[in-house]
C-alpha cells in the first residue's frame, strides 16, 4: 500500500520481527536488512518503533514470511503523518521567531533553486559496453524492479568489482555501491539501485525479475545476431560464471571453463563459440576448452575485464600456472595495475 505507515503495538511488533526471522531463518536483523536491501540501522527503527514501517515494505514482509496483518494489532497511518504531527508545530514556533527572516529566506532559496534540475539516468544504446554488462549479469546478477546486484568473491574480485561500478557509471550515469557481506566471509556485491534501469533491461532486452533459472534468462536476440557483441556478452558471462585455471597434475592443463544450471543460456554460449571455434567441449551443464590453441584465440578475440582471468593467464603464457590463492599478490604489481581492461591479446 504505497503512502501508507503501519503502527505496530510493542506486543505484535516483537511478535511480528521474531516471527519474520524464525520463518526466513535468519539469525538477525542485520541479515534481513542486507536481504532486504535496506540499511541496518533502519531495520533497528522498525523493530523498537523508533520509525514506522512503510505499507510496502509490511506487506512484503508478511508475504516474505506467510504472516497474516489481520492477526496483528496495527494501525494504518497516512505516509505524511509524521509530517503533519511536527509541521504544524514547527511552522507556529518558526513564523513567531522569525517573523521577519522568513521572506528574506524564501526569496534566497527562490534563487538558489532557479535552473536546477534532477539528475537524469543515461539510456544507453545497444553497444559492446552495454552487451558485456547483460553478459555479466546474467552470469552473477540479481535483478528485482529496483535494484540490480552482481556477486564475487571479496578476496579476489575487488578490482573487477571496480571496473564494473566504472562501467556502468559510463553507461548508466549512476554510481553503484560496492560492499562486503557481513553475513558470508568472503562475499561482495556490486549493487545498482535504479527502478528505471532494472525497467529498461526488462522492458527493452526482456530480462527477467527474479530467478535467472526458473525465468529462463537468455542473451538477446539482438546480441545474438551480432558477432562482436556475442563475444562481448561472453566476456561478461565467463569474468562472472567461468573460470580460468590450471588443471591436471602439477598444473600443467589450463583450461576455461563455463558452468550454468540454465540450459537455454548453456546452449546459446555454445552456438557462439561453435561458430567462433573458441571452445572444444559441451556438456549437459558446462562447456568451455582446455586446448592451449583456442586459450589464445579467446584472449586475442573476447579478453576478459576480470583481472584475476587475466592475471592467471598471462602469467601461464611465462610458464607460470598459479593456484587461485596465489592470484592476490599480482594485483598491485605496476604491470598490472595500469592495465587497460578489457585485456585482449598475448602480451602485456
Amino acid at each position: 500500500m504505497p503512502g501508507v505507515r503501519i503502527k505496530l503495538q510493542e506486543r505484535s511488533r516483537k511478535i511480528f520481527f521474531r516471527k519474520i526471522l524464525k520463518k526466513l531463518k535468519y539469525p538477525n536483523l542485520r541479515v534481513l536488512s542486507s536481504e532486504l536491501c535496506i540499511p541496518y540501522s533502519t531495520i533497528k527503527k522498525y523493530s523498537s518503533g523508533e520509525l514506522l514501517i512503510p505499507g510496502n515494505t509490511f506487506f512484503r514482509l508478511c508475504k516474505l514470511s506467510s504472516l497474516m496483518p489481520d492477526a496483528l494489532d496495527l494501525e494504518e497511518l497516512p505516509g505524511n503523518w509524521g509530517q503533519r504531527k511536527g509541521g504544524k508545530k514547527g511552522i507556529e514556533t518558526l513564523m513567531q521567531k522569525y517573523k521577519k527572516e522568513l521572506p528574506l529566506w524564501r526569496e534566497k532559496a527562490i534563487k538558489n533553486s532557479s535552473g536546477k534540475r534532477l539528475k537524469k539516468i543515461k539510456i544507453p544504446q545497444m553497444s559492446e559496453k552495454l552487451a558485456e554488462f547483460i553478459g555479466i549479469h546474467l552470469g552473477d546478477g540479481t535483478m528485482t524492479k529496483y535494484f540490480i546486484r552482481i556477486s564475487g568473491d571479496y578476496r579476489y574480485d575487488l578490482p573487477y568489482f571496480r571496473y564494473i561500478s566504472a562501467l556502468i557509471v559510463e553507461l548508466f550515469g549512476i554510481k553503484p555501491q560496492i560492499f562486503k557481506d557481513q553475513r558470508q566471509m568472503n562475499t561482495g556485491y556490486v549493487l545498482l539501485r535504479s527502478k528505471a534501469i532494472c525497467s529498461l533491461l526488462n522492458e527493452k532486452y526482456n530480462i527477467p525479475f527474479g530467478d535467472k533459472i526458473r525465468n529462463k534468462a537468455c542473451i538477446p536476440n539482438e546480441i545474438l545476431r551480432n558477432k562482436k557483441l556475442s563475444l562481448a556478452c561472453l566476456r561478461g558471462l565467463i569474468d562472472t560464471d567461468g573460470s580460468v585455471s590450471r588443471r591436471g597434475t602439477d598444473g600443467k592443463q589450463f583450461c576455461i571453463d563455463f558452468k550454468s544450471h540454465n540450459p537455454v543460456l548453456l546452449s546459446q554460449v555454445k552456438q557462439i563459440t561453435e561458430k567462433t571455434k573458441l571452445f572444444t567441449h559441451f556438456y549437459n551443464k558446462s562447456s568451455g576448452t582446455n586446448c592451449w590453441s583456442s586459450i589464445l584465440k579467446y584472449f586475442t578475440t573476447v579478453g576478459s575485464s576480470n583481472l584475476r582471468h587475466v592475471v592467471r593467464f598471462h602469467q601461464r603464457t611465462l610458464g607460470n600456472t598459479l593456484y587461485q590463492k596465489e592470484v592476490i599478490g599480482y594485483y598491485e604489481q605496476d604491470l598490472y595495475k595500469q592495465l587497460d581492461l578489457p585485456f585482449k591479446g598475448l602480451v602485456i
